[in-house]
């Protein structure tokens, strides 16, 4: 591995599940969509009956400081409110903060998720790329995602440290709850994931309180929906659980490809980066959306998979990687 390796030209996402379903010409519920890191559970069994009655929220403005949401998660994360801001999803975050902040120059470890390096080049910022188990080079601000999306790998904190932003969307909330306020450390994390509601866009900054106003410059108004400010004190008391259920299911997945002879990373995440021995199956013939990184030639045959959510989804998913074998006996 190059000690400066090169940055994509392209910033593909996983998802794309109405695209698919055109170019396949099915329903999009035909679709198994393994492709994100979204929880496998999916949303809570309440948010139905929870949007329903609270449904007069929609004719309210959101609070321009994000409660009572606010308050609530900066109670769980054991930080005071004025060192957390409520945002659309950690994406909003990452589109403001480049120029929000200033930074000229970002060191960032790749291959990565894409968005930071796509918004701080179009700000104007430098960015200089790591490769894995290299030193980062010197720069204004270290990127950190941890879990490291796409390989799932948990980043130490820079000691002594340095001005850092760790991208924590991954991170087990007991994990998030341990880290409290650190100095010259932007934490940026994603609720949307945990609780499986992308739909509802939900993020948050822990920063220093002068960053947070900073950053509340260069954000809208209002934060978020009114609806998903009040929804997060209902789910927070979730999170725990939802981890738990998310490393039970990365056991079983991964047991699952290492059964059909796939090399597996090992993950923290809600998602596995695995590659074939043999042919890599027709994921497509069965209808399930994998994520694969065209952007990043080092990950070339690689795959991530996200965790299947019910018995049927783990069913269907056994079957593409079986079907795998027989391919390898036709072209024996």
């Amino acid at each position: 591995m190059t000690a400066n390796p090169p940055l994509p030209d392209q910033f593909p996402h996983g998802g794309g599940i109405e695209q698919a379903a055109r170019h396949w010409r099915c329903n999009a519920r035909d679709i198994l969509d393994l492709s994100t890191g979204l929880h496998p559970a999916g949303a809570p069994d309440w948010l139905g009956d929870w949007l329903r009655d609270h449904a007069d929220l929609a004719a309210h403005y959101p609070d321009h400081k994000g409660e009572p949401a606010r308050s609530a998660l900066a109670e769980a994360l054991g930080v005071t409110s004025d060192s957390v801001l409520i945002t659309a999803g950690a994406q909003a975050t990452i589109e403001t903060i480049f120029p929000a902040m200033g930074w000229r120059a970002m060191a960032i470890q790749t291959p990565c998720y894409n968005e930071p390096i796509r918004c701080a080049l179009r700000s104007g910022c430098k960015v200089h790329s790591f490769a894995e188990e290299t030193i980062p080079p010197e720069a204004e601000v270290l990127w950190l995602t941890s879990p490291d999306n796409p390989t799932g790998a948990l980043h130490p904190l820079p000691s002594p440290m340095r001005h850092c932003v760790l991208d924590e969307s991954y991170l087990p909330f007991n994990q998030r709850r341990a880290l409290g306020m650190i100095p010259q450390l932007i934490r940026i994390g994603s609720l949307t994931k945990t609780f499986c509601i992308p739909g509802l866009r939900l993020g948050y900054v822990v920063a220093e309180p002068s960053v947070i106003n900073r950053l509340r410059q260069f954000s809208p108004p209002w934060p978020a929906a009114t609806c998903t400010l009040h929804l997060l004190p209902k789910l927070l008391p979730e999170a725990d659980q939802r981890d738990r259920q998310i490393v039970r299911d990365r056991q079983r997945l991964q047991a699952l490809l290492r059964g059909y002879s796939w090399k597996v990373r090992p993950s923290q995440a809600s998602f596995l980066l695995a590659r074939p021995t043999q042919k890599t199956p027709d994921f497509a013939a069965h209808r399930i959306l994998i994520r694969a990184f065209p952007e990043w030639p080092q990950l070339a045959e690689w795959l991530r998979f996200g965790l299947p959510g019910t018995g049927s989804a783990w069913q269907r998913l056994e079957q593409a990687l079986a079907s795998q074998n027989s391919l390898g006996e036709d072209h024996g």
